[in-house]
């Protein structure tokens, strides 16, 4: 006959709830962790290129990225981005001053811009709409997140309980 030792029994039990306690606080760090990466990511895949800054700026490392983490009890919270000024403008779109002057001239089908420069465009106030890059990222990315948290359960499962 086998015999439980209550004590035993409970002190197994603290030692569990304290040890999956932790493993699902690093299981929501490692799920907040891999959704922001591919916010990053679906960003730099959609963010329009003319000199590259923008895109190397949603690379992690790239000084003007934004990658914060902050737990708050049984939420994680992540943002993402980049502290460059004009990505804004390129997310949202924006409207052109009518009449507003612009220093440069043209190249070939593109405008380069040259501050005091004699000659330039006067634009006509017109709306240029954003490209949506970073809201694109993040629809996709949440499309798939029960997916991203059910890996993670299925993986902390295996860590848990590796007998069964």
């Amino acid at each position: 006959m086998a015999t439980v030792n209550k004590k035993d029994l409970e002190r197994q039990y603290r030692r569990l709830k304290k040890q999956s306690k932790r493993e699902v606080e690093a299981a929501m760090d490692r799920v907040a962790r891999k959704a922001g990466f591919q916010v990053l990511r679906g960003a730099q895949d959609r963010v329009p290129v003319r000199d590259g800054v923008l895109r190397a700026s949603l690379m992690i490392g790239n000084p003007d990225n934004i990658f914060d983490m902050y737990l708050r009890g049984t939420k994680v919270e992540i943002t993402v981005g980049t502290h460059l000024e004009y990505a804004r403008y390129v997310e949202e779109g924006f409207t052109q001053r009518a009449g507003q002057f612009v220093p440069g001239y043209w190249d070939d089908e593109k405008f380069v811009y040259v501050p005091g420069y004699s000659s330039g465009m006067v634009l006509k106030g017109k709306r240029i709409p954003g490209v949506r890059y970073m809201a694109r990222s993040e629809a996709e990315v949440e499309s798939i997140m029960d997916a991203l948290v059910k890996e993670e359960l299925d993986e902390l499962a295996r860590r848990l309980f590796p007998d069964g």
